[in-house]
């Protein structure tokens, strides 16, 4: 099921527009936890692994459709700084903007390279964010560099509740109940059903939308993926 497919913002905006047309709530990922669900939804997840610039244009087309988003961010990315002068701007107005802000953790990495005790470093990685900005951080989501799985080995035999967290992005309570659509492979699409790739899926979330109408989609960007006319432009 290969189709040919372009990661412009036009094209993200897209993907929502129709997800409201076909009677789907757009929500945060932290309202996937809450006592009561909408009967269709659309996890609204983006990671910000690479160019926290490119998710203005993000914000823009979420507060143009009113809808909501989660913004995973790093503070161990080498290409920015969550507290440089514009990078806090832009934080917080996500938070102006009603979206949730959570940790994008490299835990496994962390302690490999660094030799620093990935326990402690959460907690005060959290605390660090939490306090500068005010919110309380619900989750995390576990970023894919150096260590292979995401860096999700740390979570083996931990729980997010053991760092007062509600979730951790990957959590089979999550993942495995929904339909799973990501760009991570940065130039074609990929899905999971139960947990369980689909095989040669590279159909786009508007088709998935249109074709099956999945009750639940749980939807992972990454704006650095993302553009106006073309990959190459600043």
């Amino acid at each position: 099921m290969g189709v040919s497919v372009n990661f412009t913002f036009a094209t993200y905006k897209s993907t929502l527009e129709t997800a409201l047309l076909n009677g789907y709530q757009i929500i945060p990922v932290k309202d996937f936890f809450s006592e009561t669900q909408p009967e269709k939804f659309v996890i609204n997840r983006v990671d910000v692994d690479l160019k926290p610039e490119k998710a203005t244009f993000f914000l823009d087309i979420l507060q143009d459709l009113r809808v909501k988003a989660t913004f995973f961010l790093r503070i161990h990315s080498p290409t920015y700084n969550l507290f440089e002068f514009s990078l806090i701007n832009l934080i917080e107005r996500m938070i102006r903007d009603g979206h949730e802000i959570g940790l994008h953790t490299e835990l496994a990495d962390l302690q490999g390279i660094c030799n620093r005790n990935p326990e402690s470093s959460l907690r005060k990685e959290i605390m660090i964010i939490e306090d500068y900005f005010g919110i309380k951080i619900l989750g995390t989501s576990s970023h894919g560099d150096h260590t292979g799985y995401n860096n999700l080995s740390f979570w083996d035999n931990r729980k997010p509740d053991d760092f007062g967290l509600v979730y951790e992005a990957y959590d089979q309570t999550i993942f495995n109940a929904c339909r799973y659509i990501s760009d991570s492979e940065w130039t074609q699409w990929k899905s999971y059903e139960g947990g369980k790739l689909l095989e040669n899926d590279r159909r786009t979330p508007s088709e998935h939308i249109e074709q099956d109408s999945p009750n639940r989609i749980y939807l992972l960007t990454h704006p650095d993926c993302y553009y106006r006319h073309h990959f190459h432009e600043r």
